[in-house]
């Protein structure tokens, strides 16, 4: 009560305070009598969505338009005297363009006609767009969360890293996810955080080409979510969605060593509680909505190696309040407030072998926002938003204590075991943001020059960091070789020079980074005839970046046309052609701008073991005698490296990166850019079925990279120590990352069926992925240490992780109206070809080989004071056949749901809902490695690591299998049941509505 009274007053406060957000739609139009513009008509629309009516009188042309409405079904009224009034029914999508052409008659009785049919917004502009509305989710078997609505939709697909969202061959982390008009990308990752409870979701639009003016900061898409708001009616929910371990059937996965089956899924309920309840305080004046939701969930999961069983634990509740207020005639302002808190238990990070590296971690995180909306006339109209968000983590690490926070890591594996990575025990990690926006819509209208619907707006993003990243407990690793399970433990062997400690200080602490990016944009959908319309846009986007340092590390700008055609062939809106070119301008990414910053940022400095020999193994790769415990070995690790003199003194280092120091910004950043060329062509059938199909060429530029050669410069630490300098920086035009696609989408109604479905094709092919698995954005390696990449086969161009040749969804729903309630039956069929992945091992470039390597009996001479030597911190990668020529499996899933719902007095009714996920249980193989790292086995062994294999030179020798390389024997085999596609899974929800 505390919150909502003090949120009232903050909305009462804002009524003076204009601010944007794009939580709106447009509904435009144009009346007509026999076929001529019919000027001067009243046009009223009014709507369940909307508090009181909006009108305006039609233009010379007959047109009208209403920018800025809420999302839902709108009723627009006609009028005209001596004319019979006309009601149209039409679907304001959240994000989209609407339009209802209306066709008044000569009458002498004053009567009224309805009419229902309304074009489909997918086809008014240039834009290629998806919308999903909440009973169209409930409709299908399809996830409820956003990055899980979204799949459905053409040009997307899960390739990304960690199975994350790739949009038109765009990296993950470089979409646009927004929530009630907040930008909810994780400011680190780019990817959305669960700020929402499911079913107060009541709309949700992905745009992925020919995108307005208004949206800046992305080359891949924008997903658009708005939750429910209150009304002058009472409605509300209360849903119990049920999951259990054992409704999952296993997959194929058998430990490709012992051969051993994962063990059973937990058979555990989970029950996740959801309820939502709107009205209004005041009719037409003010409106509540709240939603709540609460989730415990138990996953059965082993450990890589040794699978060992345990069970990771999420308790998570969100809550969520929105109040809605009519301060004026035509002056509307929203509130909305989110929260989600998180505890996990058993949370994982990377490949663990052991239960020791489990550990517990808290995650915060809320929105904030107010917006407010003023119609000043019929056609002048202004928008305005404040937003905030917020997001920690508490825990989450090891302890701060030498040998039990020290992480050990295996030195031909991403596996890790004895303490969890970061530090449980330090203070918490913050990424937030904030945003200022206000913008002004106006409709000018003109017999000579059609009508123009024109935005202008300003933007203000600030993204904001406080992030002292320690990578342990101890700030400490060792590095070694694991030795196989010995009844279920694992021990690590540390050899000289074989061996290595890791030590990554904080040298100073975050003093909070700010990325600010500051636009103004303006965007014309112009109208022009019954044949031609265009959109013509402009956004400038100003950078002005500072590090956790608070350090200035950009001061750019760019402009972005964005400019659409489309051509009505005969006038009518059945059948259009259009054609975009549009430029988009992504946000300076936080952990580049951060990588050169000296605070917050780990250094990590590798240092080369020299003391004696701890769990010395055989020529199998056996330990030798009794293995001492891996706290005896790290406690003699670091008896002799106290002995030598420790962190700081001891001189032998592998490698070193410490930012501010071995790592600086290049001048200043630029922001990435893409170029986006898309046609397409759409026809509507009957009312509201519709097809298109876009055509869709992007071209990416101005990649982050490191470079740091022998001219980039020496540094010497506090320590007296020197190292060669990197420089961070933007590509010069050595890379490339291209998408062509085309996509065909559509929908039609038959016998009470409604179909759908859309089909994508496309090629993704470049020399640059920009980001890992266990890492978000990063920057491009090969001008480091050039002479030593100076081969093709170090970058070749060819098929990137995000590539899929096919991706089909197919979907049908049918309503069956029962003697007692309704049935919905839901059909979802999908397809997708084989992702890629590559063959890349380490070429041996250490100094003892170089003649072999260089290919000269004569040892080339550097100006380098730590060459690359092959070692784990300095590879050459070398790519064994074309990038991406590796494929997984083709993956269908036929999915089904069933509603079931039941009216049991007045508007009140009770559901019941099942999903039955994969139904033929197909096993296909889907991803190449997740979160917790690969999980299909990708290791090729070379001369660096496999005594028995030659040396090559790869600018001149072609590497022969068997003799220079050789693939791991379980080469393209899943390793971890994440590997695979989701097996047959039932799910079922009930609950009631009113």
């Amino acid at each position: 009560m505390r919150f909502l009274s003090r949120l009232t007053a903050v909305l009462l406060l804002l009524c003076a305070f204009p601010a944007f957000a794009q939580t709106t739609a447009t509904l435009t139009g144009n009346v007509t009598s026999e076929g001529s513009a019919l000027p001067g008509a009243t046009v009223t629309v009014t709507s369940p969505a909307l508090q009181g009516s909006r009108s305006a009188v039609t233009g010379p042309n007959g047109e009208y338009n209403f920018p800025a409405l809420p999302p839902g079904t709108y009723t627009v009224t006609v009028e005209l005297e001596g004319l019979q009034t006309v009601r149209k029914n039409a679907t304001v999508r959240l994000g989209e363009t609407a339009r209802a052409d209306v066709d008044l008659k000569v009458s002498a009785v004053a009567e009224a006609i309805t009419v229902t049919a309304a074009a489909p917004s997918v086809l008014e502009t240039t834009q290629v767009s998806t919308s999903l509305t909440a009973e169209q989710v409930e409709s299908l078997p399809l996830g409820r969360t956003i990055a899980q609505r979204i799949l459905i939709a053409p040009g997307v697909n899960d390739a990304g890293p960690n199975n994350q969202r790739v949009i038109n061959g765009a990296p993950s982390y470089d979409n646009l996810y927004m929530v009630n008009g907040v930008v909810v990308n994780d400011t680190l990752r780019g990817q959305p955080e669960n700020l929402f409870v499911e079913d107060a979701i009541q709309e949700t639009t992905l745009i992925t080409g020919g995108v307005s003016a208004e949206y800046g900061r992305f080359t891949g898409g924008v997903v658009n979510t708005i939750t429910k708001s209150g009304g002058n009616e009472f409605s509300g929910s209360l849903r119990n969605n049920l999951t259990n371990g054992s409704w999952t059937d296993e997959t194929a996965f058998r430990n490709p060593v012992t051969g051993v089956a994962q063990p059973d899924n937990a058979d555990v309920l989970n029950e996740q509680w959801e309820a939502t309840l709107g009205g209004y305080l005041m009719k037409d004046r003010i409106w509540f909505f709240g939603a709540g939701r609460m989730f415990e969930e138990t996953q059965s999961n082993v450990t890589t190696l040794t699978t060992l069983p345990y069970e990771f634990g999420r308790d998570n509740k969100r809550y969520e309040a929105k109040l809605t207020g009519q301060i004026a005639a035509g002056h509307s302002i929203v509130g909305s407030y989110l929260k989600n808190n998180t505890t996990e238990t058993n949370y994982r990070f990377g490949n663990v072998v052991d239960l020791r590296s489990l550990t517990n971690r808290e995650l915060p995180n809320w929105l904030q926002s107010y917006q407010y909306t003023g119609v000043i006339t019929s056609s002048f109209l202004v928008e305005a938003q404040y937003s905030r968000r917020y997001f920690g983590f508490i825990g989450g690490g090891g302890p701060k204590d030498l040998v039990d926070g020290t992480i050990l890591r295996d030195n031909n594996t991403s596996n890790r075991m004895w303490s969890p990575t970061f530090c449980g025990e330090c203070d918490p990690k913050t990424r937030n943001n904030k945003n200022y926006l206000v913008k002004a819509n106006y409709f000018l209208t003109s017999s000579a020059l059609g009508s123009h619907n024109i935005s202008a707006g300003y933007d203000d993003f600030h993204e904001l960091r406080n992030e002292n990243n320690y990578q342990s407990g101890s700030n400490f690793r060792i590095f070694g070789d694991f030795s196989k399970p010995i009844n279920n433990e694992v021990f690590i062997s540390v050899l000289p020079n074989d061996g290595r400690i890791l030590w990554t200080p904080l040298f100073q602490l975050s003093q909070t980074n700010d990325f600010a990016t500051k636009s103004v944009f303006l965007n014309d959908k112009w109208d022009f005839n019954k044949n031609f319309s265009f959109n013509v846009g402009v956004r400038w986007d100003k950078n002005d970046g500072k590090d956790q340092s608070g350090n200035k590390v950009a001061d750019d700008s760019a402009f972005s046309p964005r400019l659409g055609v489309i051509y009505d062939v005969r006038g009518d809106g059945r059948d259009r052609i259009s054609a975009s070119y549009s430029h988009y301008v992504t946000k300076l990414d936080s952990g580049i701008g951060d990588s050169a910053s000296a605070a917050g940022t780990a250094a990590s400095i590798y240092y080369n073991y020299n003391g004696p020999a701890l769990n010395p193994v055989d020529a199998s790769g056996n330990i030798i005698g009794t293995p001492l415990s891996n706290a005896e070995v790290i406690t003699r690790v670091f008896d002799w490296f106290r002995s030598v003199g420790g962190e700081g003194v001891y001189g032998d280092v592998v490698a070193a990166s410490i930012p501010g120091l071995t790592a600086r910004i290049d001048g200043t950043l630029k922001s990435p850019v893409m170029k986006e060329i898309a046609l397409g062509y759409g026809h509507q059938f009957g009312g509201n079925g519709y097809a298109r199909v876009d055509f869709i060429n992007r071209n990416w530029s101005d990649f982050y990279v490191t470079r740091l050669d022998q001219g980039t410069g020496k540094a010497t630490d506090q320590f007296n120590k020197t190292y060669d300098v990197g420089l961070v920086g933007n590509d010069s035009g050595d890379l490339e990352r291209t998408y062509n696609g085309i996509q065909l989408q559509g929908q039609y109604s038959w016998l009470g069926i409604q179909f759908g479905g859309n089909y994508t094709w496309s090629k993704l092919r470049g020399n640059i992925e920009g980001e890992t698995y266990n890492n978000a954005t990063v920057t491009d390696t090969t001008l480091v240490y050039p002479e030593f990449r100076d081969f093709e086969q170090a970058r070749p161009v060819g098929y990137l992780q995000g590539d899929l040749r096919h991706r089909a969804n197919l979907y049908a729903n049918y309503d069956w109206k029962l003697p007692f309630g309704t049935l919905n039956l839901g059909l979802l069929q999908r397809y997708q070809s084989a992702a890629s992945f590559s063959a890349i091992g380490n070429v041996d470039a250490r100094k003892a080989n170089w003649n072999a390597f260089f290919g000269t009996t004569t040892p080339p001479t550097f100006n380098y004071i730590t060459p690359p030597d092959g070692s784990a911190t300095a590879v050459i990668p070398y790519y064994f056949a074309e990038r991406g020529a590796y494929r997984l499996d083709d993956i269908t899933s036929t999915d089904l749901s069933a509603l079931y719902t039941f009216p049991i007095y007045k508007s009140v009714s009770v559901f019941v809902r099942g999903e039955l996920i994969n139904s033929f249980n197909e096993q296909g193989v889907q991803f190449a490695s997740t979160n917790l790292g690969p999980v299909v086995e990708q290791r090729v062994y070379t001369s660096r690591n496999r005594a028995s294999l030659k040396p090559f030179n790869p600018r001149t020798e072609t590497p022969v299998l068997g003799t220079h390389y050789e693939l791991d024997t379980n080469f393209g085999k899943a390793t971890n049941k994440d590997a695979y596609q989701l097996p047959r899974t039932y799910r079922f929800a009930v609950g009631f509505r009113f």
